[in-house]
């Protein structure tokens, strides 16, 4: 019977089957009528009668024979065709349905006319971007696409790098959030954002929620997670995106997917970073390094959450693809990825340099980082914040061979990540730097003065003498301004301190040195001592250290010997005054 059909009775039955889902006898009738009912036809149908809610593994092995044209005997079940649903349309009435269909294209949105023109591949994207965007089952579309990614590389790309992310943000990262005011995006618009917005959309999530806790509350941040699982492999994309871009013919290149998640070194530790120095040509215009630029940008509103990124994220060879890269291959060519391996160690640095904040959290951020660039770059780790100044390291060596910035544009953040930065570069000159400026901002938060690393950096760079004498000052009277007397012990701490963000612990014995090294080092050093010993004799110290030097005593017996402190003197300092004078 169903051989007495016409085309058009054909088809309105298969829309019939597809629209209740009865997977069943559209495997046993459109074989049979295969001279009319061409695979293309059958899929189109699919796409838009049969309802995105119907669980994949149900019609898989059915399109895929389809798109074959090789139907497997032992996979039908052979089932009774009811043909009562058209046998009585006149060829007329059928013709008139059949120009009602308006059957959807098996050609999914912006597919690009490099891609492989095969029917499978181009119904599988189709399918999936419905089952997401118009039924919102997007759950349902790894268990559509899996098992045909070794088909080919194209569908393996999106798969990888435009379901994947989107899968893993919205339902096995997210999926409880119901509340979240992140925007949902369907996998077509995903799709088409370019790389800069593509990592906006999926780390905002993150951001979202390290915003909402604590820094100290919370040591399983997810920012981490989050780069190497969403954003790494909307990276794997980046090659099919710009040739895309550019409408390029289809090419042969070497950028296929790594096997598997994890740590970019041997046995799960970080690559290091070769020190090379970046230059215009180490720009590689890879979607990574909208990454970095996101990171700098970031650092700005909170630099701890960079700081957690920078502590569980190796760098763009640290990416999470599961199971489904093909093994043995890289994502990335190897000199491209060691051009970007430098640029995140550069991103690392621009960040510390970026943050505005001036909290104690900010601070054990940055010293985090510097750690974390001390792994990846092979160089001795920095001490603990809580050390004290004399044993903090030493820069004699490197200061000299500092291109020191000139202009405050230098330190805009948008200017951090140029090629050849004098701050950000990745060496070991820059690298003892950031420390000093780091360190410094530890210290005068000690002595009360807090102040943003960058704007340290302004004052080591730009400030005048007269400006970074204005805030020695200003530390020397928060230091007296609150009521509570110190002794000799605390003010000689202090004095320690204030003489190591002068002088940065370098040339300590040059007594004819009249400049420092550090952030108060434009103060000329009798200037400096004056100040102190201002503050040291209106405080009642009566003791000076000897380590002092000889012209700092001078300086003293300069400023009044008989200087009256203002706490009054105990009975046995009175009879000893006394006497003294009795006797003189």
């Amino acid at each position: 019977m169903a051989k007495e059909l016409t085309r058009a009775q054909c088809i309105l039955l298969t829309v019939h089957y597809a629209s209740s889902a009865n997977i069943k006898a559209l495997h046993s009738f459109t074989p049979t009528r295969s001279d009319v009912l061409e695979p293309e036809l059958i899929l189109r149908i699919l796409l838009t009668y049969l309802p995105e809610s119907v669980e994949p593994k149900e019609y898989t092995s059915y399109v895929e024979e389809v798109a074959s044209r090789l139907y497997l005997d032992y996979e039908r079940e052979e089932v009774d065709v009811d043909l009562s649903p058209v046998k009585d349309l006149s060829e007329e009435q059928a013709q008139k349905q059949v120009k009602r269909l308006h059957l959807r294209e098996c050609r999914p949105p912006s597919f690009p006319s490099h891609a492989p023109n095969d029917l499978l591949t181009r119904f599988l994207i189709s399918r999936g971007i419905l089952i997401d965007e118009q039924a919102g089952l997007l759950n349902l579309v790894p268990h559509l696409v899996e098992p045909f990614l070794p088909r080919n590389e194209y569908l393996r790309t999106w798969y990888i790098s435009v379901a994947l992310p989107v899968v893993r943000l919205e339902l096995e990262y997210y999926g409880d959030q119901l509340d979240s005011k992140v925007r949902q995006m369907g996998l077509s618009d995903f799709a088409d954002q370019d790389a800069a917005k593509g990592v906006d959309f999926l780390l905002r999530k993150a951001l979202e929620m390290d915003g909402t806790v604590p820094m100290v509350n919370h040591s399983n941040t997810s920012i981490g997670r989050d780069v190497k699982g969403l954003v790494g492999p909307w990276m794997y994309g980046h090659t099919e995106r710009k040739r895309r871009k550019l409408n390029l013919k289809a090419q042969d290149g070497n950028g296929s997917p790594p096997a598997s998640s994890g740590r970019g070194g041997p046995d799960g530790t970080a690559r290091k970073v070769p020190i090379d120095g970046i230059t215009a040509d180490d720009k590689t215009g890879h979607g990574w390094e909208c990454m970095f630029k996101w990171m700098v940008e970031n650092a700005k509103r909170d630099l701890t959450v960079i700081a957690h990124l920078i502590e569980d994220w190796d760098g763009p060879s640290d990416v999470d693809l599961g199971d489904f890269s093909e093994a043995g291959r890289d994502y990335i060519d190897e000199d491209v990825l060691r051009k970007l391996e430098l640029q995140y160690a550069q991103a690392a640095f621009a960040a510390c340099y970026a943050a505005e904040g001036d909290s104690q959290e900010i601070i054990r951020g940055a010293h985090g980082i510097l750690a974390r660039l001390a792994e990846l770059l092979d160089f001795v780790p920095p001490p603990d914040l809580a050390s004290s100044v004399d044993s903090l390291p030493r820069v004699e060596r490197q200061v000299p061979a500092l291109d020191i910035p000139r202009n405050h544009s230098d330190l805009a953040p948008e200017n951090l990540l140029e090629p050849d930065h004098p701050l950000t570069t990745p060496r070991m000159e820059t690298y003892m730097l950031l420390q000093m400026v780091m360190y410094s901002t530890y210290q005068l938060a000690g002595l009360e003065l807090e102040i943003a690393l960058i704007d340290v950096a302004k004052l080591l760079f730009h400030a005048s003498a007269e400006e970074q004498l204005a805030v020695l000052q200003k530390v020397l009277h928060g230091l007296t301004d609150h009521g509570t007397r110190k002794d000799e012990a605390e003010w000689d701490a202090q004095r320690k301190k204030l003489t190591w963000l002068w002088n940065w612990g370098i040339n300590v014995d040059d007594e004819h040195a009249q400049t420092g090294a550090g952030v108060l080092g434009r103060v000329n050093r009798k200037v400096f001592e004056e100040e102190m010993l201002k503050v040291f004799v209106d405080a009642g110290l009566t003791y000076v250290d000897p380590g002092k030097t000889a012209e700092s005593l001078a300086l003293a017996g300069e400023l009044d010997k008989n200087v009256q402190s203002p706490y009054p003197a105990n009975e046995d300092e009175n009879e000893q005054q006394e006497a003294k004078q009795q006797n003189g």
